[in-house]
């Protein structure tokens, strides 16, 4: 019995403070408090993009009726109405989304009937206004401006920064 007793202790004693057995460290997370704040800064930093174009190009966006609109929600439209593949309307816009460049921000759509303008900043911080008209039931380019735009920073939250650094540190170690 006290054989028993040694033997147990020992093996107790030998995993508990066994330099090899340990255990696995947890990849780090962004809390959801983190991924509001990231949000709430995307948001933010999208409008200030966006009042940039339209006072660089002189846009009467905000007064003429215009429905703003991201790839995402062009997208959730065609989805809603069938999401028919060969809709040449939806496909006439899309195409305009996903023939632009690098960006600084995500690129909108403005549109009322028979107008459109696509807005952009090029990851070199120009302005780009591309205005479409639809002509039968397709959205065709008539006029494609670029100007100098400013610079809208991007500034990490406090939180993310935190979280980059303990993912480094986990990557780094594992």
């Amino acid at each position: 019995m006290k054989k028993a007793f040694i033997l147990t202790s020992t093996l107790i004693i030998a995993l508990t403070y066994n330099p090899l057995y340990s255990f696995a460290e947890l990849k780090p997370n962004l809390s959801s408090k983190c991924l509001e704040e990231i949000k709430y800064r995307n948001d933010t930093r999208n409008k200030l993009i966006m009042n940039d174009i339209i006072s660089t190009f002189n846009l009467d966006i905000d007064q003429s009726g215009y429905s703003e609109l991201s790839s995402r929600d062009l997208d959730a439209a065609n989805l809603i109405y069938g999401g028919r593949i060969d809709d040449t309307f939806y496909n006439s816009l899309n195409k305009h989304f996903e023939t632009v460049p690098s960006t600084q921000g995500n690129p909108r759509l403005y549109v009322r009937p028979l107008t459109a303008y696509l807005l952009y900043k090029e990851s070199d911080t120009t302005n780009v206004m591309v205005s479409l008209k639809l002509k039968g039931n397709k959205w065709k380019v008539v006029e494609e401006k670029k100007a100098k735009g400013k610079e809208v920073k991007y500034n990490r939250v406090k939180c993310e920064k935190e979280y980059l650094k303990k993912r480094n540190e986990y990557e780094k170690n594992n």
